[in-house]
């Protein structure tokens, strides 16, 4: 290419930088203009962004996120909300773009400009593109990031742009909404341990994450926090692994003992009632005297095959109690070590099962049947 082809290349390029950047700019200057023209009123915002983010309970989850970090759970808006506040706030123009990808992380940046106050924002984000052993990802997954990335620095772009004193309120119904009260607690909290359970996230796991001992410490707090985690997971902003970490694996031993441990073979208690001497028991029957390995009769009030219980899980004498909660059901039925064991458990369910619903019961005799097929493929029909 000759000298005179570059400048020429040069001048048309220039030219239409140029005529781009007056188009532009005779867009913004017409949207200020109509802005000043229409101008919002705060009330009718408080209005509408109210009305939208409690319009069902879906949308209501949806508005709120969830994170851990380093031992913590951060949680806040997300970015469904920031875009129905930017949405009901009006006289607006928002949006995001990847300004750099550098060797680790991928950066990009959030604009927010409200055309009424003339008020512009920029918020840039950074996200890692490479996985804990340093190596870079490929270009499929660095897009994704990238987009990620896009969402998250629009999304805090808009909540800085418009001032946290008029969606604060906003944010607090929308929790509310996500969680309902204390009557439908159980309810919720159930039907978000089947959601996680279908991630392949055990229940002890979310219970280390939210640091309870079990599902009847899962209160409201708790509960946005696995509904902000869900929305986080959805919107790609943290994946199951990162908020689900795996918990350490005991150490069961090495060698002959380990396996006895892992398999949990060992010595079984014997569950039959013990034998009681008297030491002046005199004669139990004709002739023999002084016997002390007589057991003693069973009491009188005590009714035939009572003692058939001891040692099944939920049975008459037994140690572990049914489940009181229907969110508890399939932890107890894994639990389950054979066929019997199991239909066992499972009757004993039954004043749990009473208080859900038959979309949840339904899921719950699958998890049975479940369960019950892989004991038998097991062996574990005794």
């Amino acid at each position: 290419m000759t000298e005179a082809a570059r400048e020429t290349e040069q001048e048309v390029l220039t030219a239409e930088s140029g005529t781009l950047a007056v188009i532009t700019k005779a867009e913004i200057d017409m949207q200020i203009a109509t802005a000043r023209q229409y101008p919002r009123s705060i009330k009718k915002f408080r209005t509408e962004m109210l009305d939208m983010v409690q319009l069902t309970e879906k949308i209501a989850e949806e508005c709120i996120y969830a994170l851990p970090r380093d031992g913590k759970t951060i949680e806040g808006p997300s970015a469904r909300f920031a875009e129905v506040a930017a949405s009901a706030w009006g006289n607006c123009r928002a949006g995001a773009r990847t300004v750099s990808e550098e060797n680790d992380f991928v950066v990009a940046q959030g604009v927010f400009h409200d055309l009424e106050r003339n008020v512009a924002i920029t918020y840039e984000v950074k996200r890692r593109i490479v996985n804990k052993y340093g190596k870079r990802f490929g270009a499929d997954m660095i897009g994704v990031t990238a987009n990620a990335a896009c969402s998250i620095a629009l999304r805090n772009a808009i909540l800085k742009g418009i001032p946290k004193a008029f969606w604060s309120e906003m944010y607090d119904a929308a929790r509310k909404a996500a969680i309902g009260d204390v009557k439908t607690l159980a309810n919720k909290r159930a039907e978000m341990m089947l959601y996680f359970q279908k991630m392949g996230v055990t229940p002890e796991m979310i219970f280390a994450v939210l640091n309870v001992a079990g599902v009847e410490d899962i209160g409201m707090d708790e509960l946005v926090t696995l509904k902000g985690m869900a929305t986080a997971i959805k919107e790609g902003d943290t994946t199951v692994e990162q908020a689900f970490p795996m918990p350490p694996k005991e150490d069961k031993g090495k060698g002959v003992e380990g396996l006895k441990s892992t398999l949990g073979v060992g010595e079984k208690k014997d569950s039959s009632p013990a034998s009681t001497s008297s030491p002046d028991a005199g004669s139990t029957g004709a002739g023999a005297p002084g016997t002390a390995s007589a057991s003693l009769p069973p009491p009188a009030d005590r009714e035939p095959g009572a003692d058939e219980g001891e040692g099944l899980p939920f049975g008459p004498g037994s140690v572990e109690k049914a489940p009181v909660d229907s969110s508890d059901v399939p932890a107890y039925l894994n639990k389950a070590n054979s066929i019997e064991d199991l239909s066992v458990r499972w009757d004993a369910c039954a004043g749990a099962l009473e208080k859900c619903s038959p979309m949840m019961k339904k899921a719950y005799e699958k998890h049975r049947d479940d369960r019950k097929a892989a004991l038998t493929k097991g062996g574990g029909t005794k």
